[in-house]
Parts: structure tokens; C-alpha cells; sequence
């Protein structure tokens, strides 16, 4: 048995660790207090002192989204290029920076995780040119997040029923609410029979990538949470969400940008399909008319959203008029592959199809049961304990 150290990000590490290790995996406090970890003073401290000091000994380490200053194994898992320290402030951060991502180029840093084929483009393309180029992509590896699977067939589908939607996502406007409420309102006004649930904190405006950063602006869009085919649920538990998503018909996430969507893969595990959009690694498992729907969006070579603009350029008017034509463009893509649904013949078929999809999807590529032993291996392997 291993003792594996866990660091970096929690958020990320979640879904992306072995549920159920036959290790023995520690999560220690951040140094020198909880709430107060000390990369709050210069975030490149957090690589050196990522906690606080143990006693106990353990053989590996595995960080999420942290470069990490060990001589121990360590494996590194990343959900794009931001892992890499970059634009140095001065020739000190400069050096510094170096140090740090040279670390990847060393033996003991044993393996280099993408989320995604589309965390592993972001990476390699920043790293071209580097001269730890080639050392860093013979460790580069793809293993996409894992979720227990929870259902154990597809489900079926009743004509008289409600289509029953739901939306996941506190980034409310980058993840697609306000499409889903425009799609609301458009659905009503043609009489369909849908009922779309929204799960969200509402965060957006300032701060969130790709929101237009003046909140009144989104004040009418807000409105349309009382119409009578939205149920809004703000924020619940786990466990609830999972419930729903497995209540209904299909997730809706039109987002404008998401590295990865783990909604999603949990929305399969209950054999959910979804529909979303065609940005950042969101193509790469869901395959439109297979397991859900893809609405297209102008995308460029990195997958983003092409007319993304950023900072000051948010500010403007122009940028207002290009997410709100943005939303409506999305909610009439949704409106319409609702719609052909529905005047589908082979509705039943169809959608059964959709589910089972789904659900291979989950059982394949996101069960959780098999990325455990994945991981154990690996963690085996780099102690030197077979």
C-alpha cells in the first residue's frame, strides 16, 4: 500500500482521483493555515510549501493544477495550460517561473495528465519552441474524469409526457442559462411542451469569463425565471441535482465556454443525454444524434468561442450586442433540434437511443470503477510496490 499525497486544486481533484484506492490517500491542510494558505502572499509559494509539514512518510504525490518543487514521484494533472507559470512581472519571477516549469522535464515528475485532448492541445501548444518540448510530451497523457455510474440501462421514453430539461452551472450566463430561459420564453409563446428546471447561485457579470460585465443588462433575461415552464431550484445538494438529472429528458448546457463540463458526464451516469455547445473538450464526448445535440458556435483553433472578446473590449456596447445576439442564436439552435425532436416519427426509439448512448459513454470512457485501478497502478508503480 502507498501513501499518496493529494494537493493543488480540490475542485479539480474530485473527479479525477480513484474513488475507492486501494491506497492510502492524504489531503493535508494547506501551509500555514486553512483559510490562509500562503500562496494568498505570491501564488508561486504555494509549489514550494503546498502544505503543512508531515511527520508520516509517503512515497507519492499527486497535484492538480500546481507545479509542484519535490524530489518524490509526483504526477501532475492539469485542465489546461494555465498549470505553466507565465508572464513574468520581472527578471526575478522570470527565474522562478523557469525553475518551476522545468520541474515536468525531471524523472521523478512521473506522468503529466490532461483533463482532455483539448487540455493537451492548450499545453502543447504552449510549450512549443521550449526546450523541454519533447521531454514534456513524452509524459503527456490524456485520462478524462471519472463519475460512479449510476444506472444500469437506458431509459424509456413516454409520448405524453413533459420534455423535462434541466440546467446545472452558478456561472449562470457563461454556462448557458440565459439561453435556457430565452428558450423558455420561446417555447411558451409556440405552446411546446417542455418544462426546463434551472440549478444555479446566478453568479454572473464582472469576473466571469465571457459574461458582459454589466449586470443590469441581464435584468430582463432574469425575469423570464417566473415563467410557468421554468422551475428554478437555486442551490442544492449532491444528491438532489443527480435526482433530477435523472428525472429528466435531457441536460441543457449551451455554453460559451467550459473546459470541460462535468455536469455532463454525471447527467450520463443516469443516462441523461445532453444538449451543448461545440467549445473548449465538450466534442469530444458528446456526439451529436449519438448521446445529445451539439449547437455550433464559430470556434478557432483552440476550440473557443471565436468572437470571445476580453478585457476592456467587454466594456463596450458592441460586446453587449455580440453575447446577447450570441444567446438568442443559441436558445432558436435549441428551439429548432427541440422542435425536430418532437416531429420525429420514432420519438421513443429515438431517445432511447440517446440514452443508451449516453450511458455507454459514461460506462467507457468516465467509469469511475475502472479509472480506479487506472490510478492505483500508476501510484503502485511510482512507489515501486507491485
Amino acid at each position: 500500500m502507498v501513501k499518496v499525497i493529494i494537493g493543488g486544486q480540490k475542485h479539480l481533484s474530485i473527479p479525477n482521483l480513484p474513488r475507492n484506492s486501494r491506497h492510502t490517500l492524504i489531503r493535508p491542510k494547506p501551509f500555514p493555515a486553512g483559510r490562509y494558505p500562503i500562496e494568498k502572499i505570491w501564488y508561486p509559494l504555494g509549489s514550494f510549501i503546498a502544505w503543512q509539514p508531515l511527520w508520516g512518510r509517503y512515497q507519492a504525490i499527486h497535484s492538480f493544477n500546481r507545479i509542484l518543487y519535490t524530489n518524490k514521484p509526483w504526477f501532475l494533472t492539469f485542465e489546461d495550460h494555465r498549470v505553466l507559470y507565465r508572464n513574468p512581472q520581472n527578471q526575478q519571477e522570470a527565474v522562478i517561473y523557469e525553475l518551476l516549469n522545468n520541474r515536468l522535464a525531471l524523472d521523478n515528475c512521473q506522468k503529466i495528465i490532461a483533463i482532455s485532448d483539448y487540455a493537451k492541445l492548450r499545453l502543447a501548444k504552449r510549450i512549443e519552441g521550449w526546450k523541454i518540448e519533447e521531454k514534456i510530451s513524452n509524459k503527456l497523457d490524456v485520462i478524462h474524469p471519472n463519475f460512479p455510474v449510476r444506472s444500469h440501462s437506458f431509459k424509456r421514453y413516454q409520448e405524453q409526457q413533459n420534455l423535462q430539461f434541466v440546467f446545472i452551472g452558478n456561472h449562470f450566463a457563461r454556462k448557458g442559462g440565459i439561453v435556457a430561459l430565452r428558450l423558455a420564453k420561446k417555447a411558451e409563446k409556440l405552446g411546446l411542451p417542455i418544462t426546463i428546471h434551472i440549478i444555479s447561485g446566478l453568479e454572473y457579470g464582472s469576473g466571469v469569463p465571457t459574461d458582459f460585465p454589466e449586470r443590469s443588462r441581464y435584468i430582463d433575461d432574469l425575469k423570464l425565471l417566473n415563467l410557468n415552464n421554468i422551475v428554478f431550484h437555486k442551490n442544492i445538494s449532491n444528491e438532489k441535482v443527480i435526482e433530477l438529472l435523472s428525472q429528466s429528458h435531457f441536460q441543457l448546457m449551451a455554453t460559451l465556454h467550459d473546459t470541460y463540463g462535468y455536469s455532463i458526464i454525471e447527467g450520463f451516469s443516469v443516462a441523461t443525454p445532453a444538449i451543448t455547445t461545440n467549445v473548449c473538450a465538450l466534442p469530444e464526448f458528446i456526439r451529436h444524434g449519438e448521446n445529445g445535440y451539439i449547437l455550433e458556435l464559430p470556434v478557432n483553433e483552440i476550440r473557443h468561442w471565436r468572437n470571445w472578446l476580453h478585457g476592456e473590449k467587454t466594456k463596450t456596447d458592441e460586446y453587449w450586442d455580440i453575447v446577447n445576439s450570441t444567446y438568442d442564436y443559441l436558445a432558436e439552435q435549441a428551439l429548432q433540434q427541440i422542435i425536430k425532436f418532437l416531429d420525429r416519427t420514432d420519438k421513443p426509439e429515438h431517445y432511447e437511443y440517446l440514452s443508451a448512448g449516453a450511458l455507454a459513454q459514461a460506462q467507457n470512457l468516465h467509469n469511475s470503477e475502472k479509472q480506479n485501478e487506472l490510478f492505483d497502478n500508476l501510484y503502485a508503480a511510482a512507489a515501486g510496490v507491485y
